[in-house]
């Protein structure tokens, strides 16, 4: 069946309206493989990093397409992040995690399932609190993510009890029965590392016009890399009749854009 939109609409080859059930697949794309998920290590600079087998491994998913289909559903908000596509640095696209989204949305059409693509961020990347950007992508800003924690540009669970706050330093480096604090992920959104990065990716020719990396202006820089490699990402998926559409980004947040008073929050969206 041949799906478009139209007015608004995803409609059929005869402009009957389509009601797509629809369900995230999945949570697990946000994080790597290759590291051990939530443990300090996984944060580090130097440990190698593969998003091959996000959301599951290729020889689950007929398992995983025959129950989604029993359960009634035909459409999948597919997650995949910037960082799983270019993690090795600038134009370094990792063409095994390609060639396995592809064949993960081939496996999907057999089973009557639509796909839309959701490039997906939570607060910018895995080392400001959630998931998405790259780690060059801080460092191209000029920040050093092994002093985050103690200076609390950010907090995550990895590092949870590192910072120099009175809240943290009451847990004891000892007891490891703390639990990082439920639903405190979103309060990155403003902190320093996560704000400064969505300020410079949305306005840094504004307010940084002199902060230029490879010639051009920040803004430029992070913008161009990030289409250029969901661009990347479209084309492997080039011929796929299932795939219904490409998002833009999830959740973005404006930085610091319009913000007159620090101690007030976000200014105007």
């Amino acid at each position: 069946m041949t799906v478009r939109i139209k007015d608004g609409e995803f409609v059929d080859s005869q402009n009957r309206v389509l009601n797509l059930r629809g369900i995230n697949v999945s949570g697990s794309s946000k994080l790597p493989t290759s590291a051990a998920a939530q443990s300090p290590s996984s944060l580090d600079p130097s440990t190698p990093i593969s998003f091959v087998g996000r959301p599951f491994p290729l020889a689950e998913a007929d398992t995983h397409f025959t129950r989604l289909r029993a359960c009634g559903f035909t459409l999948l908000r597919f997650i995949v992040t910037w960082e799983a596509i270019e993690h090795a640095g600038p134009r370094e696209y990792d063409v095994e995690y390609l060639k396995y989204i592809r064949a993960i949305v081939e496996k999907a059409k057999g089973y009557g399932m639509y796909i839309y693509i959701d490039p997906h961020q939570d607060v910018w990347s895995r080392w400001t609190g959630g998931d998405g950007a790259p780690l060059w992508t801080l460092e191209a800003a000029g920040f050093d993510v092994r002093y985050f924690a103690e200076c609390e540009a950010a907090l995550t669970r990895e590092t949870y009890g590192r910072g120099h706050s009175t809240a943290e330093k009451a847990r004891s480096a000892n007891d490891e029965k703390k639990e990082f604090p439920k639903m405190i992920w979103p309060t990155n959104y403003f902190k320093l590392a996560c704000a400064t990065m969505f300020t410079l990716f949305w306005a840094g020719e504004r307010y940084a016009p002199n902060c230029k990396v490879d010639g051009v202006n920040i803004q430029e820089y992070l913008q161009g890399h990030y289409v250029n490699a969901m661009r990347e990402l479209v084309k492997y998926l080039d011929g796929l009749d299932n795939v219904v559409g490409v998002g833009t980004m999830n959740e973005p947040s404006a930085g610091y854009v319009n913000v007159t008073n620090l101690e007030k929050g976000f200014g105007a969206m």
